[in-house]
């Protein structure tokens, strides 16, 4: 099992991925749009085939000083978030757990991106990434499965763990 705090999203900022900071929560949603098909054997159940794909990443954060005098020059916070909204910029993110077992990266817009100061609370920020083109899944840990006479599952630095 992952834990949750162990998850990072990052935002690529003048050439580094930094963190995005006091992350509080971050989600990945995939979908893909269905097209409706006919054929004379489907004794008029519905059928349909997958087309385009998509997905969205959504974020949710406590505002913290990223970009002025003071600030935390290693993350990005809304501040940032913000400028790179509105420049309408295509960002590189990556999210990663701690172990880098899962590593997912790839590029996207901020569409959506908010605010909100309640009395006596910490201002807290949310928003979405809007994915630009396939998204890739790779890991540090990654094994591989030879089949043929025999079987070899390696680590990702080709040691084997179980041959037979």
């Amino acid at each position: 099992m992952i834990n949750g705090t162990d998850r990072i999203l990052y935002i690529k900022w003048n050439d580094e991925f930094l963190p995005i900071g006091c992350l509080s929560s971050d989600s990945f949603d995939e979908s893909v749009d269905m097209l409706d098909t006919t054929t004379r054997d489907n004794q008029g159940w519905k059928t349909s085939t997958p087309t385009n794909q998509s997905y969205n990443i959504s974020f949710d954060g406590l505002v913290i000083n990223t970009n002025f005098n003071g600030g935390d020059f290693t993350k990005v916070s809304y501040d940032r978030l913000r400028v790179l909204k509105r420049n309408r910029t295509l960002i590189e993110w990556q999210i990663k757990d701690n172990n880098l077992t899962f590593v997912d990266s790839g590029f996207g817009y901020i569409t959506n991106l908010s605010d909100s100061a309640n009395l006596d609370e910490f201002v807290t920020f949310s928003g979405s990434i809007v994915g630009y083109g396939q998204p890739n899944s790779t890991s540090e840990q990654s094994f591989t499965l030879q089949d043929g006479e025999e079987n070899i599952v390696q680590d990702g630095n080709n040691n084997d763990i179980i041959t037979g």
